[in-house]
Order: C-alpha cells, then sequence, then structure tokens
C-alpha cells in the first residue's frame, strides 16, 4: 500500500500517554514514547493533551517556577525527537509572561518550540 505522502496526505494523530500531575520528567518520556510509537505508524503531525507536560490538575503548583521552567526544558527536548522522527507536535504546558499564568500550547518542529498559543476558551465553573 503506497504511503499517505505519496496521495498528498499527512497522517495526524491524537495521543493521550500515561502521566502524573507535576511529574514532569515521566510525563516527558511517556509523550516521547508515543511520539516514537506514533512516528514508526507513519504519524507527522501529533497532539498531545492540554496541559500534559505537568498533568491539569496542579492547582497551586502551576505558580512554581520549577514546575513551568521544567515543562519548558522538556518542551525544548520534545522538539528535538520530534524533529529526530520527521514529526510535527503540540503539547501542553504553563507558561509564565508579564506575570499572568497561561495553559499554552506549544508548536514542536524542526528541532525548536516554533511557538505558543494559549488557551484562549476558559471553562466558567
Amino acid at each position: 500500500m503506497p504511503a499517505p505522502e505519496e496521495h498528498g496526505f499527512l497522517r495526524v494523530a491524537v495521543a493521550a500517554p500515561e502521566l502524573r500531575v507535576a511529574d514532569v520528567a515521566f510525563n516527558a518520556r511517556a509523550t516521547a514514547a508515543a511520539m516514537r510509537g506514533l512516528a514508526a505508524q507513519g504519524v507527522r503531525l501529533a497532539v498531545f493533551p492540554e496541559l500534559g507536560l505537568t498533568g491539569y490538575t496542579c492547582g497551586d503548583l502551576f505558580f512554581q517556577p520549577s514546575l513551568r521552567q521544567a515543562a519548558a526544558q522538556v518542551a525544548v527536548e520534545l522538539a528535538k525527537t520530534a524533529h529526530d522522527l520527521g514529526m510535527i507536535a503540540f503539547v501542553g504546558l504553563p507558561v509564565e509572561a508579564a506575570g499572568r499564568l497561561y495553559n499554552c500550547a506549544a508548536v514542536l518542529a524542526e528541532g525548536r518550540v516554533w511557538g505558543l498559543t494559549p488557551k484562549s476558551h476558559l471553562p466558567n465553573y
């Protein structure tokens, strides 16, 4: 069977690897493993969960610089993994900018973090 790229298609996947709240190293390893598995299936664009590098329910821990710095560092490392696999990936992480905290999606491509986009539709609990 011909590869999807031969017909102008791109194989895309959404993945939800196992995660542990506030365990950035574990979550990065799980994300990298999922990326490798997806790449083996021909996936070239992968989307991972919102705040998947830290876990969604970190609460006050999101205000800890060490958690945010760890997430930013593994995003850079995962960008290199994505590049090595010939993939573009979107991962979720908290980002502090100008004294405000944002729930962002990072675009990982060509070995670097290409951009961040903050969540714009926030739940109204």
